[in-house]
């Protein structure tokens, strides 16, 4: 996501948030871990839309 130039939101309020507004939708989790960064990841039912990011 850094590479691409998309900012991850910080926070457990913004997870939620994108959660609601996701309805019914089946969601995906994945974490993604790195040297230094590791960040949780919550995808739309198509896997390529982020839904949030913590």
């Amino acid at each position: 996501m850094l590479d691409t130039g998309v900012t991850p939101r910080p926070g457990l309020a913004e997870a939620v948030d994108g959660l609601k507004a996701a309805g019914t939708a089946r969601v995906y989790l994945a974490a993604i871990a790195g040297s230094q960064r590791r960040f949780t990841v919550l995808l739309a039912e198509d896997l390529i839309r982020c839904i949030a990011c913590m």
